[in-house]
């Protein structure tokens, strides 16, 4: 008598119940991580978070910051003082407008930061180059759509209060 063999749509939902399992691995490795990283550098989560998303692509005012956060005007300013404080973080005139202040990472900031997260991406890249092109492009598409997921179900929630 042969063995049966699992049906496409069976292998698919295991895939699927795998992959999120997998997920909820990752991003508890993630929280893990982060607060590892805060504790080394001496900073509360808030303020990582900050810090973390002043490494963006484009500088931020402190406005911005805020909004990104999701902290009030105030509870950024006291954010930033503390970045400030503890020399991560920098309030410098934009040299494109300077009525605006921007906030930026110091050299510190950089250095350490890269300490923590650089073997992560030394690693990381190592382990992408190993894929194909197809595979990457599939990652990625799939990381935007569940980063764009929890932001919108993030503010279900915030809306629900």
């Amino acid at each position: 008598m042969a063995e049966e063999r699992e049906q496409p749509d069976e292998v698919l939902e295991c895939l699927i119940e795998e992959l999120g399992q997998a997920m909820q691995d990752f991003q508890r490795s993630n929280d893990t991580l982060d607060q590892q990283a805060a504790d080394r550098l001496g900073l509360n989560r808030t303020d990582m978070h900050c810090l973390d998303l002043l490494f963006g692509s484009t500088p931020m005012s402190p406005g911005e910051l805020a909004s990104a956060a999701g902290l009030t005007t105030g509870g950024v300013t006291t954010a930033i003082d503390r970045l400030e404080r503890s020399g991560y973080a920098a309030r410098t005139r934009d040299t494109a407008d300077r009525r605006r202040v921007i906030v930026q990472p110091t050299e510190k900031a950089r250095t350490l930061v890269w300490e923590i997260y650089g073997p992560i991406v030394t690693e990381g890249e190592a382990y992408l180059r190993n894929l194909g092109v197809e595979d990457i492009h599939r990652i990625t598409e799939f990381l935007r759509f569940t980063t764009e997921q929890q932001r919108e179900h993030a503010a279900r929630l915030a809306e629900r209060g």
